[in-house]
């Protein structure tokens, strides 16, 4: 009889646990504050608040397992245990199907259509995505220099 603790299951086991909590939703708030003509998520968008709140369930669990643990180390093994959650807890969903049929009801988004928006400035969503790569970039190059991963 094998009695070996097995990290990634049992994660996988508590992120699938606070999936199917009922009490647990974290887009509750955001929905019950949501300006009116916006009464529900896309099947897509309540996926992608569950995904994460899954994957930020392992994430904690992970690092709080060990505190010295690299954020690389805790990211791989949160993706891990959020994929494997995933597949048991969503009934296979493909992520390539459920953002086919978001983009099929509302359109492509503004970053499909075009990086810029009027008069030639960069939509908001353009010149965020752009600050985040920056700021992404720059804070990869001081870890290699510190030796640090986070």
């Amino acid at each position: 009889m094998d009695f070996a603790f097995d990290r990634s299951r049992d994660l996988s086991r508590q992120v699938r646990n606070a999936l199917e909590d009922e009490t647990a939703q974290p887009l509750r708030e955001v929905q019950r504050h949501a300006p009116e003509g916006c009464d529900y998520f896309s099947e897509l968008e309540a996926s992608l608040g569950e995904w994460s709140f899954g994957y930020g369930v392992a994430w904690a669990l992970a690092r709080a397992g060990d505190p010295m643990m690299s954020s690389s180390a805790a990211a791989r093994i949160a993706e891990a245990a959020v994929s494997e959650a995933w597949s048991l807890f969503s009934s296979n969903q493909r992520w390539t199907a459920l953002m086919a049929a978001d983009r099929a009801e509302r359109g492509p988004v503004d970053a499909e259509v075009t990086s810029e928006g009027k008069e030639g400035e960069a939509s908001d969503l353009g010149q965020f995505m752009e600050k985040v790569a920056r700021s992404r970039t720059r804070r990869f190059s001081e870890q290699r220099g510190t030796g640090t991963d986070g």
